[in-house]
């Protein structure tokens, strides 16, 4: 459809997909002026640099990609659509950090990070290059949510990379990226599909054709067993966790590369899916937390990149949605991550669907309000994205940054990512502070980790046995 902007340009323009949609609502009704939208990232290495190449091959990049150019606008009644410019109008800032100490500049990059970004009618991305002490050189981005998410920014950064090693050491140029419009398109048909109506009715019947889920929290005393003593309902499952305070922090723990690579193999030699063994570390940590209760949900982020278009098209492709899983306790580990490998792929063949739609039909089939749930942490794992490089040097000192926005709109949610230096794995928990739960998240951490650990050395040890051993915490 063709829009009329404020400067009386017409430009054809589209809704929100529904990612677009929904980060912009959990922004807008969990946040307030929190920086929830900013995803900022760095990329660094040590030894030579070429400053010149480096903006040229970034600027080339920008033209390869769509969602850099995208602008959004309000139309009457708030409606919001977004466009492509014709231009990105994105001057790249080069920028000298040498004289600070390196976590100082590493803090001081994240906390400028926090400013809001003015989406309306103009560029919403941000870009520089970075010079660091110990002769680190590398890229900074600070990119709206609605325009890229996780995957599509280390995507364009690989771009960008492997531009600029084609014109500095002749390497091999990067193949052509897709259009972000096709991509749109092919979102909106889906409202329209016979599958569309399919995925409603699944979601739908994840509450209407089953026992009633439980909630399973990972604070202590759990907020279930506290609203059934405020409300007087010694039969709730359900529990309210949002909290009017969008301040989060984020703990890290890291798994060692050599673990992590056991793991991994572990997971080919099964024939296991790696997330779903994260995830088998995950519930059996809440299942502890929980008196060994075997019926545990969650939320997962689905990140929809099936197809090459999908990939290649930059843009924001998560969908977050409830997961539930019961494990019994005479299964194996083995066994017990098949049966959360059900639980995704279940979900994976309904997750075009918007996640807002699918939280309506649930709660609708729930008889309650939206403030309500069974999950009281999300769980999002990044595989491994190997960035392109050139000598050992490169390839031993890069260094990846996420650059926390320190405000979140959910309670609590664990990403797990690959190290771009020993491709080992690090466990980051964004945790609203209003909880004060960096204690429990110590507690929590070592369930999963001495969990994953006996599922390594034996995929068949029994899921009594891991929860009986993980009872048991560390921190004191």
């Amino acid at each position: 459809m063709k829009i009329k902007l404020k400067d009386g340009k017409k430009v054809s323009a589209y809704p929100l997909i529904p990612a677009q949609s929904l980060m912009l609502y959990l922004s807008e009704h969990h946040s307030t002026d929190a920086p929830v939208l900013n995803i900022v990232t760095g990329y660094y290495w040590q030894g030579e640099f070429d400053t010149e190449v480096m903006k040229e091959a970034l600027y080339e990049a920008m033209d390869r990609c769509d969602a850099i150019r995208l602008r959004f606008t309000k139309k009457p009644f708030n409606k919001v659509y977004q466009y492509l410019a014709h231009e990105h109008e994105i001057e790249i800032i080069e920028e000298d950090l040498t004289e600070m100490k390196w976590d100082y500049a590493h803090e001081f990059l994240k906390n400028r990070s926090h400013s809001i970004i003015d989406m309306w009618d103009k560029p919403v991305n941000e870009i520089r290059i970075i010079h660091l002490e110990n002769n680190y050189h590398g890229i900074y981005m600070k990119l709206h949510h609605l325009a890229f998410d996780g995957y599509s920014s280390k995507l364009f950064l690989a771009d960008a990379l492997s531009i600029y090693l084609h014109k500095k050491y002749g390497m091999a140029y990067p193949n052509p990226m897709r259009r972000y419009r096709d991509m749109v398109e092919k979102e909106l048909e889906y409202a329209k599909s016979e599958q569309h109506k399919k995925d409603k009715e699944f979601w739908k019947g994840t509450i209407k054709n089953y026992p009633e889920p439980i909630y399973t929290d990972y604070v202590r005393p759990s907020r279930l067993l506290q609203q059934r003593i405020e409300k007087n309902k010694p039969n709730l499952r359900k529990a309210e966790v949002l909290d009017a305070n969008p301040e989060s922090r984020t703990i890290k723990f890291s798994l060692d590369a050599e673990t992590s690579e056991k793991l991994i193999k572990m997971c080919t030699e099964r024939g296991l899916s790696v997330p779903c063994v994260l995830m088998m570390g995950m519930r059996s940590a809440l299942s502890s937390f929980n008196n060994d209760e075997k019926d545990i949900s969650y939320k997962i982020m689905v990140n929809r990149r099936a197809t090459l278009l999908d990939k290649k098209a930059g843009g924001v492709r998560m969908h977050f949605y409830s997961m539930r899983n019961i494990v019994e306790p005479e299964m194996t580990f083995t066994q017990a991550v098949r049966v959360i490998e059900k639980a995704q792929n279940d979900i994976f063949a309904h997750s075009n669907i918007s996640p807002m739609e699918a939280v309506i039909l649930r709660h609708l089939a729930m008889k309650t309000g939206t403030r309500y749930t069974y999950e009281c942490i999300t769980f999002s794992y990044h595989p491994h994205f190997p960035m392109p490089y050139y000598g050992e040097e490169m390839k031993k000192t890069s260094r990846g940054f996420w650059y926390n926005n320190d405000s979140s709109v959910q309670p609590l949610y664990l990403t797990v990512m690959h190290r771009a230096n020993d491709n080992g794995l690090d466990f980051n928990f964004e945790y609203r502070v209003v909880n004060n739960p960096v204690d429990e998240l110590h507690h929590f951490y070592d369930k999963i980790h001495d969990t994953l650990l006996m599922g390594i050395e034996n995929p068949d040890v029994r899921v009594s046995e891991i929860l009986k051993k993980i009872k048991e915490d560390k921190v004191k």
